[in-house]
């Protein structure tokens, strides 16, 4: 016994289920073929009696129909049709009579006897009636014949029918007999089945505990090591089976996975370290963003406020007071706009009106000697975007880029939704620049452009991009790219 279990635990799983299938699947192929067996050997005796009651029952129907033709004989002339139909009639019933005589019967004594009854009967019947025939076809009708064969025909109909009887008894007793045995072999095939299911189910329950006992045992050990508890015992079973290679892969992970948490551990806590060290640096450089920002809203142009203040002088003396109101009131939201020293970064609909008022305030100083042009997207407004960083690209390209033109100088302004971006762009017909860097170009010549390093620095800070593109003698656009998650950038 221990050998053999020994050897059930040396199998593989699929192994084992083969062994308990076919200790399952051979009996019930055995039970099963014997009830084929069985079911054959009944549709067999069956399909005997129904046989032999069919051929009787022939015999009988062909012995009534030519008795009835006989009686139509006594009117009929030489080679008229009754003759003929009753010479079929006499035809038929000889075959019949041949195939129900030659039939292998599996009745009593008292059918045999009756067959051969019959068959004596039969050949003297055929020979008096041989005798009328001839003598009708001749044209004489015989009457004493004619009774004898009547009287004779009336013993066969008796004969046939107790012939029936007798095939009606045996083909009864045959069922019964038949229905005993088929009811006792099902009792029998009942019980095995029962007793083979019973083992069957024993056998599949211990085969399932087996495999699933230890298997709930390493789902537990899995969950505690998820858990944190790495330091619990290692499996053990004595089995070579993949439930014993798991048990082992398990211990071995487990074991492994230890090991890993640990250096992660050690990671962990020099990353925090960095993590720390960088956040520090990022204060520190944002501090000096803040500062160089500081530093531009001191660096308003004089030359600029001076030419704004000297146009409406000169408004004021041509027109009314509401034009001057109106370049006084866009002047002042420009100052108030600059000295609001408490956000960093604002929204995009407040840095768009800022232009505006500084547009307004250029549109009247140079003319018609350039045109602006602004197309919006609503969606767009609620971008965050650094503060000062539109107003300082636009003077850039009256600065720079309209100085060598006299006149048609053409400056838009187009913010458009992209999905999730905002794409800002800032396009002049000014007279543009080598690609590379536009200022450390505007350095070399003397020309101070107006923080671009500064503004791209701070775009890139919060998360945007700032690219600038511009070919010589066709002007210089500047696209800025922003995320539309206003909420997120500080």
């Amino acid at each position: 016994m221990l050998a053999l279990r020994r050897r059930w635990a040396g199998l593989s799983i699929l192994n084992k289920a083969i062994v308990l299938s076919c200790t399952f699947v051979i009996p019930i192929l055995l039970v099963v073929g014997l009830l084929l067996n069985d079911f054959y050997a009944y549709r067999k005796e069956s399909d005997r009696i129904l046989s032999e009651y069919v051929l009787c029952t022939d015999y009988m129907d062909a012995v009534e129909n030519e008795m009835s033709l006989l009686g139509e004989m006594t009117f009929a002339a030489p080679g008229s049709v009754e003759l003929e139909d009753y010479a079929d009639a006499v035809q038929n019933t000889s075959l019949v009579w041949e195939r129900l005589r030659t039939t292998a019967s599996a009745g009593g004594r008292d059918g045999e006897v009756l067959r051969q009854v019959i068959g004596r009967m039969m050949k003297s019947y055929r020979a008096r009636q041989k005798i009328f025939l001839t003598g009708l076809r001749g044209g004489t009708f015989d009457a004493d014949e004619y009774e004898q064969l009547r009287a004779q025909g009336e013993y066969l109909t008796q004969y046939a029918d107790r012939l029936m009887d007798d095939f009606l008894m045996e083909g009864r007793d045959s069922y019964l007999n038949l229905g005993k045995r088929s009811s006792s072999q099902n009792i029998v095939f009942t019980i095995a089945a029962a007793l083979g299911s019973v083992l069957f189910a024993a056998a599949m329950l211990y085969y399932a505990r087996s495999l699933l006992l230890p298997v709930q045992q390493m789902s537990r050990g899995a969950r505690r090591v998820a858990e944190g508890e790495y330091d619990m015992g290692d499996f053990h079973y004595a089995r070579t089976d993949e439930i014993g290679m798991l048990a082992d892969s398990f211990n071995h992970l487990k074991h492994q996975v230890a090991r890993t948490i640990h250096a992660l551990e050690g990671e962990a806590q020099l990353e925090k370290s960095l993590r720390h060290q960088e956040r520090e640096a990022a204060r520190l450089r944002q501090l000096i963003e803040q500062s160089r920002f500081a530093q531009l809203q001191s660096q308003i142009n004089p030359h600029f406020l001076f030419n704004t203040l000297q146009s409406i002088s000169n408004v004021a003396g041509i027109e009314r007071a509401s034009v001057t109101g109106d370049m006084v009131v866009r002047l002042a939201n420009f100052f108030r706009y600059t000295l609001d020293h408490d956000d960093s970064v604002v929204t995009l609909a407040r840095e768009v009106d800022l232009l505006r008022d500084y547009i307004s305030l250029q549109e009247l100083r140079f003319g018609e000697r350039i045109s602006f042009e602004m197309d919006c997207d609503a969606r767009c407004d609620s971008c965050m975007i650094p503060k000062f960083t539109l107003q300082p690209l636009v003077e850039n390209s009256i600065v720079h880029g309209m100085r060598s033109r006299g006149e048609g100088g053409r400056i838009r302004i187009v913010t458009q939704c992209e999905g999730d971006r905002c794409v800002i762009r800032i396009t002049d017909n000014g007279g543009g620049f080598r690609t590379g860097s536009a200022v450390s170009e505007s350095e070399k010549k003397g020309r101070p452009s107006i923080g671009l390093k500064n503004i791209a620095g701070r775009i890139e800070l919060s998360g945007g991009a700032f690219r600038i593109a511009s070919c010589i003698g066709l002007g210089t656009t500047a696209r800025i790219i922003l995320s539309m998650k206003g909420d997120d950038q500080t």
